[in-house]
Parts: C-alpha cells; structure tokens; sequence
C-alpha cells in the first residue's frame, strides 16, 4: 500500500517571512486534507547562502533574525491551526560543511525525511520556457522529491511541462482556487525603509517588531 503521508519542505529567504508565505503553509495543509493525504511534518528552510537571480539582492536581515522571524510564525499556526511547522537550520549547516552556496536539490537530499514534497510557486512553471528547467539538478530533484505547487496571481502554469514531470514522478500536484496574498518581501521591507504602516493583512504584528532592521538598512 502506498504511503499517504508526506513531509512538506518550504524553501524562503525570510527577509522578512510574510502573510503571503503564512498563506502558502495554510494552503498546503488545506489541499493535502482534499488529497486525501497526510502531512507528518511542513519544514520552514531559510536560506543561508541564496544562488541570487536577476534583480535579487543579499538579503537584510541576517540568518538569526530570518530564523527567529520563522520560528515566530511556526510558533502562530501551529497553535491557531494545531499544525506540525518546524524550522529547519539544514542550509547554514550545508554552507559551512562545504563553503557553497544553496542548491535547492542539495538541500532537499541532505533532509533526512522520506516522502519529500517540495513547496514551490507557480512562477517557476509558467510560460513556454518555465524557470524551473534552470534549475541545478532539476531532473534529479524531481526524480527524488515531489512538488506541491502553488498558484500565483499572472502566472499560467504551463500544463504541458507539468504533465512531464508526472511522467518521471506521480507525486506532482499543483494547487488552484485557494485564497492568495499577494505581497512580496520586496514591497514589504521598501514600506518597512519608508516606516509606513504595515497592514496586518500583509504581516504579523510579531514579524511588523522586526522593522527597525529594515528602516536602518540605506
């Protein structure tokens, strides 16, 4: 009998984590009781060491404060919605072992959990020619782990590419219909710079004390 319990691996920069990202757990854990399936553990991964794409910066916060802001939000669904959300410090252990930066399918290899599925938003598999197929590794990484992707507000998955990565791994589900945010942490640490009012819509108040990072930065 196939096992139907899987461990949900979330890869951040956390700088600063947001109501966006709290709506992407809540969602996983929503579509997972749809599926039918269960979810043993969802893994918050701050990255340590981020491979930057065009147009990213190193981020602000350093690697204690992404993580303490993880924690903060683990700590609030876990006591709202009864979930199972840790924070894992898995890439500063892979950078320091191999002074490398972050490859997503290194991280994914070196957690020890069976069942993986990875969490990923619709934006690496949209358009003719999807992202993600840039990727380090990313054949193997799909070989290796499922994926849970999320839909996004302006990006059309492109069903084709999906369908390619079924044939290789059945555990490939795509996400539709649940509620967005739709906030970047770009837009939230430029209003944090400008000490503007964050809604509570956008962010937790317990993320919003974290601020004076983001106000000092120039």
């Amino acid at each position: 009998m196939t096992d139907s319990s899987f461990y949900l691996v979330f890869g951040l920069t956390a700088d600063p984590p947001h109501k966006g990202h709290e709506q992407v757990i809540v969602n996983s854990h929503v579509f997972m009781q749809h599926a039918g399936l269960k979810v043993k553990q969802f893994d918050l991964i701050p990255t340590f060491n981020p491979n930057l794409i065009a147009g990213k910066h190193q981020p602000t916060a350093d690697f204690e404060q992404r993580m303490t802001m993880c924690q903060l939000i683990a700590d609030d669904l876990n006591k709202i919605h009864g979930f199972n959300v840790q924070v894992n410090d898995i890439e500063r252990f892979l950078a320091l072992a191999t002074h490398k930066k972050s490859y997503s399918y290194e991280t994914l290899k070196a957690i020890n959990h069976p069942n993986k599925l990875f969490v990923l938003s619709a934006d690496h598999f949209a358009g003719r020619w999807p992202k993600f197929r840039k990727w380090h590794e990313w054949q193997n990484l799909v070989k290796e782990n499922g994926l849970l992707i999320h839909q996004r507000p302006r990006n059309k998955i492109n069903q084709s590419f999906i369908n390619q990565l079924k044939a290789t791994n059945p555990n490939i589900f795509v996400a539709k219909g649940y509620p967005v945010v739709d906030v970047s942490s770009t837009l939230i640490r430029n209003a944090l710079k400008r000490k503007d009012d964050i809604s509570k819509s956008l962010l937790s108040p317990s993320i919003a004390s974290f601020g004076n990072i983001y106000a000092a930065d120039s």
